[in-house]
Order: structure tokens, then C-alpha cells, then sequence
């Protein structure tokens, strides 16, 4: 210590022991403030890891349960794309004979046609009523010889059209619990068919004149009018009695319906639910990925699984309901199911080529080996066919050298897959011109490209 006092201190041996425990205790700290910062990023990522094969999963269920829901909603539940998917119904030879059979029945039921063979042949003697049958028979074999050619007409087409028009809207009014046009009878819940079953007697206005033996002007019938007035002009026009509950189908059970209407609205506002879903799921997954591309390839491939399932649950589906249905009895089941589906197969098809386009391109331009020799071969080829087709020099690289070399090979590949495509796929004429443009345009390239360097020609 300096004797002047101006000197530094010296510290006692206590002090000193002080201040190193201080300072082991300040870096211990700094140690655990330093470990806690890494064991951050560290749990981190291992709940982002955790986290993400769930939401990748849920996304693709929800896909794959949203797919064939908003197909069907779009497809049923919607009254112009229903009337469009049917409407070509009425130009299928087999389902004109059935509904001509049905049409048949239905006249005959109104204008009683037996009833009034056997009241003139009663007239003329007990003996000759046994004609009654015969007749009959001959008489609705040429009724429905008269409703088959009624039925082949483009005016049939044009009621058949309003007719499923008429029930769609009415089916879904019943359902959505619009009751104006609901008719209750002992507790049954009864669908309105009298303006379609008016515009079917009003089809075969002349034959119905013949069978009641004085010309029928059938009346106009609307949606909104009571079944009860609608039965009663019918009457009035065919000089006949109608049961009460003429042209009325039974829908539903009373008891049921209001079950159905909640199935219905539970129904509708999932769908929205699950539409809004996909791309929140699909967006959280790829925001919480620790490797973004390849949870974007697990997304797409889940996608495409869950596509390519519903296409045969579909088909599966289809199949056992041809078990269970007589369709020689009942085409129109036939038709009407093979319309559905190639529907559903057109929709699904169209987002297939998206999902596996989309897995493509995450490939393709991911870091994986193969892909970055594809993008090689792919940069070095495109550069050749610029160059061949801008009539400059084309680039003598490893790559398009052998691109010449197997140019005839090449050329013979790109017509064989061009035949397999027209053999395999039932194309429609915009996919022939797709297919022959692309298929033209890669013969073209590999013949200019299959032309040596243009130096090398002048040497």
C-alpha cells in the first residue's frame, strides 16, 4: 500500500473470496440464461415437428370427406345443375319406354279406361262384357303406342325438363322448411305432382278425348294452387272422379321430416365449414413445417390417395346398387346413376391433374439429384430447340448431343405414346387438338435439333 495513501487498496483475503463467488455465481447464471435461450429454439421445433403430420392428416381427411360433399351439394342440392345432369334422360330410348309405360298407367288410372269398356259393353249384353279385357289391352297397347311418339318428341323434352324442374324445387322447399306446398295426410308428408301430372295428360290431349269420348281442354294447373282445387278442375275437365289424393306421392313420414330438415341444415353449413377448413389446414401446415417441401409433397400425395378413393368407393358404390336395383325394369336408375358418376369422375379428374401437377412441380424443383439432372436435360434441351427453331447455333452439350443422336428413337417414342393416348382415353375433340398440337410441336423440335452444328456443316 502506498504510504501516501493515493495507492490502491489492498483487499482482504475475505473479500477477494467474496468477489470470486460473485463472479462464479454471475457466469453459472450466464450458463443457464445461455442453455435456456438454446433449449428454446430446440422444444420449439421438436412441437413444430409434432405438430405438423397432424395438421398434414387433418387436412387431407378434410379434403377427402369435402370432395364427393360439395360434389354432391353442387350436383343435387342445386336446382339448374340438377335439371341439367337429368335433362338428357329424355333422349335415352330406354327410359322413353318406361316413362311411356308409367304415362300409360297414370292415364288409364284417371280416365278409368276399363271401367268404361265395361259399362258400354254391359249395355249391349252380359255375354259381351268378357270382351272388356281383351279390349282394354288392345286399347292401352295403342294409347301407349300414341304416348311412346309423345314421348320421343322435343315437346316431351320440354315438359320433362319443367317436370323435374317443378319436383326438385318442390323437394327442397320440403326440406327447407318451406310448408306452402306440403300436403299432410294421415301423418304422411305428400309431394304435389299435379301440374307435372296435368302437363303429362295435356301431352296426350287427343288420345284422352278419344278414350273419354268428347273433346278434353285440359286446364291451367300452377305450383301454388291447393291440390284439392287442382283435382277438381282435372275432374271437371274429364267428366270423372280422382281420389283425394291423386297425383301426391308419399315423401317422407311426418314424424322424419323434421329429423331430415335438420340433417339438411347441419349439412349445408358443414360444407361451408369444411371448405373454409382446407385451405386454413392446408396454410398452417405449411406454415409450421420445419421443411416446407416436403410437407407440401405429403399434402399433394395424401390429396391424390384420398382422390383416387373416392373414385372407387364410387364405383364400388354404383356397382351395388346395380345389384340391388332391377335396372331392365328400372333404366332410368341406370342412366341417371352413369350420368352421376361420370359427373363425379370429371370433377374428381380435374383436381387430380391440379394435386399431382402440384406435387410434380414440388419435385421437380425440390434438390434431390434426379431432379436437378431433369432440370439439366430440360434447360440444356430448351435452350437447343430455341436455338434450332431462332436459326442459331445450336449448343453442341453433352445433353443435346445426345438428344440427337437418339433423335429417331425419340420421335418413334413420341408417336407411340401419342397412339396410346388416342387407344386408351376417350378424348373429346378440344383434348384431340391439345394432344396433336403438343405431340406436332415435339416432333418438330427434335427434327430441328437433330440437325448438326451449323459451323460444323460449313467446315
Amino acid at each position: 500500500m502506498n504510504e501516501e495513501g493515493n495507492g490502491p487498496q489492498e483487499q482482504s483475503p475475505e473479500e477477494l473470496e467474496a468477489e470470486v463467488e460473485r463472479l462464479k455465481a454471475e457466469r453459472q447464471e450466464l450458463e443457464e440464461r445461455v442453455e435456456t435461450l438454446e433449449a428454446k429454439p430446440v422444444k420449439r421445433r421438436r412441437v413444430r415437428r409434432v405438430l405438423t403430420p397432424i395438421l398434414v392428416a387433418l387436412s387431407i381427411v378434410v379434403f377427402t370427406v369435402t370432395v364427393p360433399a360439395a360434389w354432391g351439394a353442387r350436383t343435387v342440392l342445386n336446382t339448374d345443375r340438377y335439371v341439367a345432369t337429368v335433362a338428357p334422360l329424355a333422349d335415352d330410348p330406354a327410359v322413353q319406354a318406361s316413362i311411356a309405360t308409367k304415362l300409360t298407367d297414370q292415364v288409364f288410372s284417371a280416365l278409368d279406361v276399363q271401367g268404361t269398356i265395361s259399362d258400354a259393353l254391359g249395355s249391349l249384353g252380359e255375354r259381351a262384357t268378357v270382351l272388356a279385357g281383351p279390349l282394354t289391352t288392345a286399347v292401352k297397347g295403342f294409347v301407349q303406342d300414341q304416348v311412346e311418339k309423345v314421348v320421343a318428341s322435343d315437346a316431351f323434352k320440354t315438359f320433362w325438363v319443367e317436370a323435374n324442374r317443378f319436383v326438385h324445387t318442390q323437394v327442397l322447399a320440403i326440406l327447407r322448411g318451406d310448408t306452402e306446398n306440403i300436403t299432410i295426410v294421415q301423418g304422411k308428408v305428400l309431394l304435389n305432382l299435379l301440374p307435372m301430372v296435368n302437363l303429362a295428360l295435356a301431352s296426350i290431349q287427343t288420345v284422352a278425348s278419344d278414350l273419354v269420348g268428347r273433346d278434353v281442354t285440359l286446364p291451367q294447373i300452377s305450383e301454388s294452387e291447393p291440390p284439392s282445387e287442382a283435382i277438381t278442375k282435372i275432374e271437371q275437365a274429364l267428366g270423372i272422379d280422382l281420389p283425394d289424393d291423386y297425383g301426391q306421392i308419399v315423401v317422407y313420414d311426418s314424424e322424419e321430416l323434421a329429423a331430415l330438415q335438420q340433417a339438411l341444415y347441419v349439412f349445408e353449413r358443414l360444407l361451408v365449414l369444411l371448405l373454409l377448413l382446407i385451405p386454413i389446414l392446408v396454410a398452417a401446415s405449411l406454415l409450421v413445417s420445419t421443411r416446407r417441401r416436403r410437407t407440401l409433397i405429403q399434402l399433394t400425395t395424401g390429396a391424390a390417395v384420398g382422390l383416387v378413393l373416392i373414385r372407387r368407393i364410387a364405383i364400388i358404390s354404383r356397382n351395388d346398387l346395380y345389384d340391388k336395383v332391377d335396372t331392365q325394369r328400372f333404366p332410368s336408375v341406370r342412366v341417371l346413376t352413369d350420368d352421376l358418376m361420370e359427373s363425379l369422375f370429371r370433377y374428381t379428374a380435374i383436381l387430380l391433374v391440379i394435386v399431382l401437377l402440384t406435387l410434380l412441380i414440388a419435385l421437380i424443383t425440390g434438390p434431390y439429384p434426379w431432379a436437378v439432372t431433369v432440370r439439366g436435360w430440360v434447360r440444356d434441351g430448351a435452350r437447343g430447340i430455341a436455338s434450332a427453331f431462332g436459326g442459331r447455333d445450336v449448343p453442341d452439350s453433352g445433353r443435346v448431343r445426345w438428344i440427337r443422336e437418339h433423335r429417331d428413337a425419340l420421335m418413334l417414342a413420341g408417336g407411340v405414346v401419342a397412339l396410346l393416348l388416342l387407344l386408351l382415353f376417350n378424348l373429346s375433340w378440344w383434348g384431340f387438338a391439345i394432344v396433336t398440337v403438343v405431340i406436332a410441336l415435339y416432333e418438330i423440335a427434335l427434327a430441328r435439333l437433330g440437325h448438326p452444328p451449323e459451323t460444323a456443316e460449313a467446315a
